[in-house]
């Protein structure tokens, strides 16, 4: 009896074992494959502001830099305003700002800076959050940056300081 109730023990341990395991397995290939997946600027469309659909693919060099953000998120509100406000909107490094916030409150949110004219800063609408299954994390604020040849620097999860984020354009120049 002693050994039966032993060996199921030992099993039931192995069996929990090899559940875990292949559970980090998982996790670990799948992160890879994600970190594969935008190392080098992802192709996808989403809609601007104004109706027209923008496509990555017609940005043919960079940097470009990618921000995720919400309007009524505290963190991206202050990232977004120094980034508006900072150097690195008047050089011509592309800046797509993304959010899944209703036009509604991007446009309101986005009306306070100058950005209205300015050819190299696209808002767009992710509204139906495609871009969490490309880039698969969903932290706000977040940002992407890539270099000259569209390749990945730096991906940035959180609030970051503006000269952080400038730090890694200038080093993809």
């Amino acid at each position: 009896m002693k050994r039966i109730f032993l060996f199921l023990i030992i099993t039931l341990l192995l069996i929990v074992f090899s559940v875990l395991i292949t559970g980090i397995y998982k996790k670990i290939k799948s992160h890879t494959d994600a970190e594969k997946q935008i190392s080098v600027l992802p192709l996808f469309s989403l809609p601007e502001l104004n109706g027209t659909s923008f496509s990555t693919s017609e940005i043919d060099a960079g940097p470009v830099l990618i921000v995720r953000f919400h309007p009524e998120c505290e963190h991206c509100r202050y990232e977004l305003k120094e980034i508006l406000n900072s150097k690195l909107v008047e050089k011509q490094n592309k800046v797509l700002l993304i959010s899944n916030s209703s036009k509604e409150n991007v446009s309101a949110f986005l009306s306070q800076f100058d950005i209205y004219g300015r050819e190299n800063i696209i808002p767009l609408l992710d509204t139906a959050f495609l871009l969490s299954g490309i880039f698969r994390k969903d932290v706000i604020p977040s940002n992407y940056i890539y270099d000259k040849e569209l390749k990945l620097v730096k991906a940035l999860y959180g609030e970051y300081k503006t000269e952080t984020i400038i730090k890694y354009l200038e080093s993809g120049e």
